[in-house]
């Protein structure tokens, strides 16, 4: 089994691991269980990707985390120059709270962006709508997510640090360089999932399990992706254009008609193949420069003039 502590800390940037080590230990000092879960965990698993997200769950209130990432932590008292140095806190310059989602989104003076949300599970009233937003325990958290793959964690807590918890054997799919969604309702209640299958297969070089394809296949054929809402599809496109090779992703996209889901404009627009291609010089001579915004201009120019707006 891999050593996950090992892992986050050569994995990770210095910015990203300071940014996690001072958010568990602020979970840890409000008595609250945090976990690393999502595309970092999977990438983490998978050795293949740049970690390009920090997405935390805790098993409780993501505002005691807020309140205790605004307060500074002590520091080494002048009086006891045998204590152990503590690391200085991160400057938190701004964050938005989903009440509704019960879900954060920390920014960092380091330029980190993390993601907190309450650990819950989902109950749909209607297909393709948004759930309504249940407390729970961090494996039913895990369950109700798109692909086994992404429904891992790893423990934060200082008595469990670098545990790993799998309930759906994503790690074994990960071995087998497979995606498999998690039921067969699964593209219905989360439309944008149909993207997302789509991108990770083309960026991690995943086959799609067999029932996983049936899923999709059927949810393609109800044209479910008309059903996104406006902030399903900002996540998606932004999504898209901090992808390595977002020509690629969008030409996939237009092969399945999928393309309308994103932006009605996009099927008015020819794909800018050269443009992009050059963002990814751009990006590999100036380190630090930020993909979304080069991919969006490139995106842009070729827009129709009355879509650029």
């Amino acid at each position: 089994m891999s050593d996950y502590n090992f892992l986050m800390e050569v994995r990770l940037s210095p910015s990203y691991f300071q940014a996690l080590n001072y958010i568990s230990r602020v979970a840890a000092g409000a008595g609250l269980n945090i976990y690393l879960t999502g595309g970092a965990v999977r990438d983490l698993t998978s050795g293949q990707s740049k970690i390009r997200n920090l997405d935390f769950t805790v098993e409780g209130s993501v505002q005691k985390i807020l309140k205790g990432l605004r307060s500074e932590p002590p520091h080494k008292s002048p009086a006891d120059p045998l204590a152990a140095p503590v690391e200085p806190a991160i400057k938190v310059e701004h964050f938005s709270f989903d009440g509704q989602r019960q879900s954060a989104s920390v920014y960092f003076a380091n330029g980190v962006e993390a993601e907190i949300s309450a650990a819950h599970r989902e109950s749909y009233a209607k297909l393709g709508r948004p759930p309504e937003i249940i407390p729970a325990g961090i494996f039913e958290d895990l369950r109700r997510r798109d692909f086994s793959v992404d429904a891992m964690a790893v423990s934060l807590h200082p008595n469990s640090r670098g545990l790993l918890l799998d309930p759906t054997n994503g790690a074994l799919d990960i071995e087998n360089r497979e995606l498999r969604a998690l039921h067969s309702r699964s593209f219905f209640e989360d439309p944008s999932r149909i993207y997302r299958l789509l991108r990770f297969s083309l960026r991690m070089g995943f086959k799609v399990e067999e029932r996983t394809e049936r899923w999709f296949e059927t949810a393609l054929e109800s044209k479910v992706w008309e059903n996104l809402t406006p902030d399903q599809q900002g996540r998606e496109l932004r999504a898209v254009l901090q992808d390595e090779n977002p020509a690629k992703v969008l030409r996939v996209f237009a092969e399945h008609g999928l393309l309308a889901g994103l932006d009605r404009s996009l099927t008015r627009a020819k794909i800018p193949l050269d443009p992009l291609e050059k963002v990814k010089t751009a990006l590999r001579l100036t380190p630090g420069a930020d993909p979304f915004l080069l991919h969006f201009d490139a995106l842009a120019q070729k827009l129709p003039a009355a879509d650029q707006k």
